[in-house]
C-alpha cells in the first residue's frame, strides 16, 4: 500500500510547547523578553491599521496583568504614534489582596506609555461606555493569553469588562487569544468579547484551529517575532506536537489517478463495494458510490439489506451497480468474501444510511483477510458502533482500516469513547485506542481531527479547510465514498483521510459559487470534485 505524498503541515504549539519555545528564546538563545514583546506588539499595531474597516481612530486598549497585556500596551504605543486617539485600560488588576502582581514588563511597557502620554487608568464598571461616547471604538483584547485556564467566571471583573467592551460593537482585535479561550481545548468555551481578528506568535495554538473554539478567534494572523528555531525544535524534542494543520495544495497536488496508463481499465481505477442502507435510508450508500466514481475509482457496486431495497422510489444512477450479498437484513459472510474475490474489490465502505452496525464478527473476519491482502476498509455511520471491542479484538494494519464517526457516532464506538480529541489529552486518549484498534480515525466536525492508529506517536492532524457549506446530510456519506476510492487507490488511511477531508471541502466551495453558501446540497458537492484542483490552480 502507498503512502502517498508526505504532507506538508504547519505546527501547532500547544501551551507547553508554545511556554516552552518562549523559555528557551530567553534563556538559553538570550533574546531578551522585553524584544520579543517589541517585536509583539508592534506587530499587532502593524496588523490593526492594516485590516481595521473602520474610518474613526478611537482605539481602547485592555491591558491583563500578564505579558499579553504588556504586548497590547505596546501595540497601544505604536497606534498612538500612527495617529490613533488611544486609552488604555487595566483590567484585573485590582481583584484583591491575594491577586497575582502584574509582570514586570507589563509594568515597563504601561510606563513608557504614560510617559508618551497616552491615557491609562484602571477599568471600573461603565468606564468603556463612557469613552466610547457613543462611538463604536475598535479594540484591543490584550487581558488574558496563553497562561489562562478556564472557565472565565461570569459575573467577575475581567469578565464584566470583556462583556462591556462586546457592548460597543467595534472591532476586536485579541492578543494571541480573545480573552478567556483557553489556548489548549477546541471545545466549546463561554468568551464574553469574540475576536474579528487574533494576532498570535510564532504559531498557531489548538484553540485558534479548532471547532468551535476558533469560531471566536474571527481570521487568525501568526506573525514571526522572532523566536530562534533552534528554540522551536529543542521545545518539540521534549513536547512534541500535539496537533498538525495539513497544507492542502501538497496533499491534493497529486493524484493517485494521474499515473494511470492509457490502457488502463475499471480493476486499475479500483472496484469499490459500498455496504449499508436502511428503510427510507437508500440515498446515502448511492452518494457513497457516486463519490467513489466522481473520485477517480472504475467500479462501485451497492448491497443494501432487503428491507431498505423495498424502500427505494425512483430511478438509481445507471453508473451504479447492486449485488445481493444480504440474507434478509444481514450480510451473508460467504458470498461477501466470494464477491471480494471474484469481483476484484480494493475498497469496502460499510455503514452509509446503517443505523446499526452490519459489520458482525463473521462479516469482519472477511474484512479482516479482505486487508491482509492489501484490501482497504472504511467504517462509517452506523458501522462504527462498537467497532472498538471488534477491532480490539484483533487489531489490523491502521494504514487500511479507516473509521469515519461524527461526534455522536465516536461515543458510540465505545464506552471507552467518552471524551472528544480536542485538546492534548483526549488526543493521547486517542492515539492509544487507536493503536490498540489497529485503525486510523476521523472525528468529523467543521475541523476533522485525523487520528493515525500507527505505533508511532503521530501528530493528529486538523483539517481548516471546511466550512458550514458542508454542514448538510449527505456530506459524510459523499466522504465516505471518496475515501473508498482512494483506499481502493492505494493510499494508506492517513493520506486518504487528508485528501478525502480536503476534497470535498473545495469542492463544496465550488459549488457554492455557483449555488450560494447556503444552497449546496450532497450532490453539488459531488458534481464539483472532479474540479477542485481548477479551482485553486493546484
Amino acid at each position: 500500500m502507498s503512502t502517498g505524498p508526505v504532507p506538508a503541515y504547519s505546527p501547532v504549539w500547544h501551551r507547553a510547547l508554545a511556554r516552552a519555545v518562549d523559555e528557551l528564546s530567553t534563556e538559553t538563545y538570550e533574546i531578551s523578553g522585553l524584544a520579543l514583546m517589541e517585536t509583539a506588539g508592534r506587530g499587532v499595531a502593524e496588523i490593526v491599521e492594516k485590516l481595521a474597516e473602520a474610518e474613526h481612530r478611537d482605539v481602547l486598549v485592555l491591558v491583563g496583568r500578564g505579558n499579553n497585556g504588556g504586548d497590547a500596551a505596546v501595540a497601544a504605543r505604536h497606534l498612538e504614534g500612527a495617529g490613533f486617539a488611544v486609552r488604555i485600560f487595566l483590567v484585573g488588576y485590582d481583584e484583591g489582596p491575594t491577586a497575582r502582581p502584574a509582570s514586570e514588563s507589563n509594568v515597563a511597557q504601561l510606563r513608557t506609555a504614560k510617559a508618551i502620554g497616552i491615557p491609562v487608568q484602571p477599568w471600573r464598571p461603565g468606564a468603556l461606555v463612557a469613552a466610547a461616547a457613543g462611538g463604536t471604538p475598535i479594540i484591543v483584547d490584550g487581558v488574558l493569553g496563553l497562561g489562562f485556564r478556564g472557565p472565565l467566571v461570569p459575573g467577575s471583573p475581567v469578565y464584566a469588562a470583556l462583556a462591556e467592551a462586546a457592548t460597543l460593537a467595534g472591532e476586536v482585535f485579541a492578543v494571541d487569544l480573545p480573552s478567556g479561550l483557553d489556548c489548549d481545548s477546541g471545545e466549546a468555551q463561554d468568551v464574553p468579547l469574540a475576536a474579528d481578528v487574533t494576532v498570535t506568535f510564532g504559531a498557531r495554538k489548538p484553540a485558534h484551529v479548532l471547532a468551535p473554539a476558533r469560531d471566536v478567534c474571527g481570521h487568525v494572523v501568526c506573525l514571526e517575532i522572532g523566536f530562534p528555531p533552534a528554540a522551536a525544535t529543542a521545545a518539540r524534542a521534549v513536547h512534541g506536537l500535539v496537533f498538525v494543520e495539513p497544507d492542502a495544495k501538497s496533499i491534493i497536488r497529486v493524484s493517485p489517478w494521474d499515473e494511470l496508463a492509457p490502457s488502463a481499465n475499471k480493476y486499475d481505477r479500483g472496484h469499490v463495494l459500498v455496504i449499508g442502507g436502511s428503510p427510507g435510508k437508500t440515498g446515502a450508500p448511492m452518494l457513497a458510490g457516486l463519490a467513489a466514481l466522481r473520485s477517480g475509482a472504475g467500479w462501485a457496486t451497492l448491497a443494501m439489506p432487503d428491507a431498505a431495497l423495498l424502500t427505494m422510489a425512483g430511478e438509481t444512477p445507471p453508473e451504479l451497480t447492486f449485488e445481493a450479498l444480504f440474507d434478509g437484513n444481514e450480510v451473508n459472510a460467504i458470498n461477501l468474501e466470494r464477491f471480494l474475490t471474484e469481483r476484484k474489490v480494493r475498497a469496502v465502505v460499510v455503514g452509509p444510511g446503517s443505523m446499526t452496525s452490519p459489520v458482525t464478527p463473521e462479516v469482519f473476519g472477511v474484512l479482516e483477510n479482505f486487508t491482509k491482502d492489501g484490501g482497504f476498509v472504511v467504517l462509517d455511520a452506523g458501522a462504527t458502533h462498537g467497532a472498538y471491542a471488534l477491532l480490539a479484538s484483533a487489531p489490523g494494519d491502521a494504514a487500511q482500516w479507516l473509521l469515519t464517526p461524527h461526534p455522536g457516532e465516536w461515543r458510540r464506538m465505545g464506552p471507552e469513547f467518552d471524551f472528544a480529541p480536542l485538546d492534548p489529552t483526549g488526543v493521547t486518549r486517542a492515539r492509544k485506542l487507536a493503536r490498540e484498534m489497529g485503525a486510523t480515525l476521523v472525528y468529523k466536525g467543521a475541523t476533522p481531527v485525523v487520528i493515525a492508529g500507527a505505533l508511532a506517536a503521530e501528530p493528529a492532524y486538523v483539517v481548516t479547510e471546511g466550512s458550514s457549506t458542508l454542514a448538510r446530510a449527505g456530506s459524510g456519506d459523499v466522504l465516505a465514498g471518496v475515501a473508498g476510492a482512494h483506499g481502493a487507490a492505494g493510499l494508506d488511511a492517513v493520506t486518504t483521510a487528508l485528501r478525502s477531508q480536503i476534497a470535498i471541502a473545495w469542492a463544496a466551495t465550488l459549488a457554492a459559487e455557483t449555488h450560494g453558501e447556503h444552497a449546496v446540497l450532497a450532490t453539488d458537492v459531488l458534481a464539483s470534485l472532479g474540479k477542485v484542483t481548477q479551482l485553486f490552480d493546484v
